[in-house]
């Protein structure tokens, strides 16, 4: 009985120390799913700004190149705001 006992024991201790380890590695699981989100969530936020910055890029560089075409200012002024009216509509039906 005395061995039984002693194993009985034994096992309870194990059975309480995986318990344990199982609880302490739930809860990092839980933060590092957490963390992700925050990190998934920055990233598409980096991404949407590289966007915009490339779009701006491009506007200067057709604006340059109007320029270098002879388009009067008024005629560049005039097609860049087509061209953001354009990119305007564009990030209207990405948000939607």
């Amino acid at each position: 009985m005395n061995n039984l006992s002693k194993k009985l024991t034994n096992l309870r201790s194990q059975v309480q120390q995986l318990d344990k380890t199982f609880n302490e590695l739930r809860l990092k699981n839980e933060n590092l799913v957490t963390e992700n989100k925050r990190l998934q969530e920055k990233l598409e936020q980096k991404l949407l700004r590289i966007k915009t910055l490339k779009e701006e890029r491009d506007l200067i560089i057709n604006a340059k190149s109007l320029k270098d075409v002879g388009l009067s200012s008024n005629e560049a002024r005039h097609k860049i705001n087509e061209l953001v009216r354009g990119i305007d509509k564009c990030i209207a039906q990405l948000n939607q």
